[in-house]
């Protein structure tokens, strides 16, 4: 597959789980973890899209948003160093039921998570020349 058009799959993939996230943000159902998990997961794209444009490698099959962060060669003191590692944390934690009942029962516990998503989502975003 041509370089330009893995890039476009990673950036609609990317797209896809940040409106599901935002449509899901302005419901009034307590879908928070799986708000959180897909605004993670833009971020995570978004993060690999970039590592393939700008960086010419497959990005590693990993979730862990601080290491993408690394890979791409980018510097997070540009918004304010937020602590993605906890982006990463969440990845997990979504996808058990004790963690999830513990870590997503209510809005203001995820929040911080889906804010600083989409705080690196944007952030990424803006540096493509063409998103």
């Amino acid at each position: 597959m041509v370089e330009a058009e893995i890039v476009q799959e990673w950036l609609s993939k990317a797209k896809e789980d940040f409106d599901f996230g935002l449509v899901n943000l302005g419901e009034n159902k307590p879908f928070y973890a799986q708000i959180c998990f897909h605004f993670q997961q833009a971020a995570e794209k978004f993060l690999k899209a970039y590592i393939v444009e700008y960086k010419r490698k497959v990005p590693p099959k990993t979730h862990r948003i601080e290491d993408l962060i690394e890979i791409a060669g980018l510097n997070l003191t540009e918004i304010q160093n937020p602590q993605v590692i906890e982006l990463s944390k969440a990845y997990i934690r979504v996808r058990y039921p004790d963690l999830n009942k513990q870590y997503f029962k209510s809005k203001e516990l995820t929040e911080p998570l889906y804010n600083m998503a989409e705080g690196v989502y944007l952030w990424v975003k803006s540096k493509f020349k063409k998103p």
